[in-house]
């Protein structure tokens, strides 16, 4: 039997801790961002306030998902997820307690980094345990994406019914559920000769520490066509749930919408998210997986970017379902080649590397599109953004074509 054919029969119990840490990490963020853009609009701050609230979120990550991901491949992902799975569970009943914007800023910064490791972990064990395989990434879009289903619609539920406080505390469970799950992940990463985390010698203080070396060896991976064809795409792809995490929920509620049809919106783009990422797999054998990653993510910036053009709630739906597809069909696709093109020993240092250039635009975004609506009004930043970023998608599309991945 070969490898790969091992790695498809894994245990259910492994199968099912990879799924769900990636599950409780992913509604964390979907959650996350219901409740707390609509904490920040009931403590009357401008736009440029939110912005940097919800920005927040992604400024650790920006600066620790290499660091974060070497520490998987070096330590063993297990610990790390646990470790910050605690975290998780501390920082969300806090944001009531704290409602000062500083006190915001920081609780972002650290709720932030605990969710982003999960989903990182989560993404380095298809790598490590299951090959690269755009089966189980298809899997596990699909799983943590149907958390996403329920997760908003109960937050928008709780926030209408009960405010801040209860929707904050419930917010504490996906921490919870994280530590849980982790305890099923395998001790052991598929290294030739990695010994159990349990039987290493104790790890030194300076080991745990971010290195400079370990952020030139993964910007160097940039080197590798496939690996930078990814991260080029996977940084636009973002910025356009940067737009959905921020100011998308904002014009949802000037227009009238209440948190529970907020939720209702979010969950529908998560449920055929779902769907999109099983339909991964297939498609591969028709379409080539590079050009079929840079379709569904120029559809997706197209969708989210004519947001206030739809009008009608209905359209809205529409549009939610249409671009929860392509963001879901693109998800799988992402994990599968970077995983595929990183090698045995680097699969945490290569989501790390995809990770820090996506929060570079999940912090930049928000403040962006802030600034712009102050000044232009929120239509506009809808209009400039998309349009930027819709020019930013011949980077990579001429990274593609030059590497020769379309063919």
């Amino acid at each position: 039997m070969t490898a790969t054919a091992d790695r498809e029969r894994l245990p259910f119990k492994v199968r099912a801790a990879v799924y769900s840490s990636g599950l409780f990490a992913n509604s964390l963020s979907s959650m996350m961002n219901i409740a707390v853009p609509l904490w920040v609009i009931a403590l009357d701050s401008s736009p440029l306030t939110i912005g940097l609230v919800i920005g927040a979120r992604s400024f650790l990550p920006l600066l620790l998902s290499i660091h974060g991901g070497v520490m998987m491949d070096r330590i063993g992902t297990r610990r790390v997820i646990l470790f910050f799975s605690i975290i998780a569970m501390i920082t969300a009943p806090l944001y009531p307690a704290l409602p000062w914007i500083p006190a915001l800023i920081v609780l972002q910064m650290l709720n932030g980094l605990a969710a982003s490791m999960g989903w990182i972990g989560a993404q380095t064990m298809i790598g490590q345990v299951m090959g690269g395989s755009t089966r189980h990434a298809g899997r596990l879009s699909f799983i943590s994406r149907m958390g996403s289903v329920v997760a908003p619609i109960a937050v928008g539920l709780i926030w209408d019914l009960l405010g801040p406080w209860p929707t904050f505390l419930f917010l504490a469970i996906p921490g919870i559920a994280m530590w849980a799950t982790a305890k099923f992940l395998p001790e052991q990463t598929i290294e030739k000769g990695a010994q159990k985390p349990e039987k290493r010698a104790r790890i030194p203080l300076r080991d745990l520490l971010p290195k400079f070396s370990d952020y030139v060896n993964a910007f160097r991976m940039l080197a590798v066509p496939a690996i930078a064809f990814v991260v080029m795409i996977a940084l636009i792809r973002i910025s356009g749930n940067g737009i959905k995490s921020s100011f998308y929920v904002v014009y949802l509620n000037e227009i009238g919408l209440t948190g529970t049809l907020i939720g209702l919106l979010s969950s529908a783009n998560s449920f055929f998210g779902g769907f999109g990422a099983l339909s991964a797999r297939p498609l591969t054998r028709i379409f080539n997986a590079p050009v079929l990653l840079f379709t569904t993510v120029v559809l997706s910036i197209a969708i989210i970017s004519v947001t206030p053009l739809l009008g009608s709630f209905f359209l809205l739906m529409v549009f939610a379902c249409l671009r929860g597809t392509t963001m879901g069909m693109s998800q799988p696709l992402m994990i599968s080649i970077m995983s595929k093109s990183s090698g045995e020993a680097k699969q945490g240092q290569a989501v790390g590397l995809r990770t820090t250039m996506n929060r570079l635009a999940t912090v930049i975004i928000p403040i962006f599109m802030g600034g712009i609506m102050e000044v232009a009004g929120i239509e506009m930043s809808f209009y400039i953004t998309g349009a930027i970023l819709t020019l930013l998608c011949l980077a990579p599309l001429w990274g593609m074509i030059k590497a020769g991945l379309h063919r």
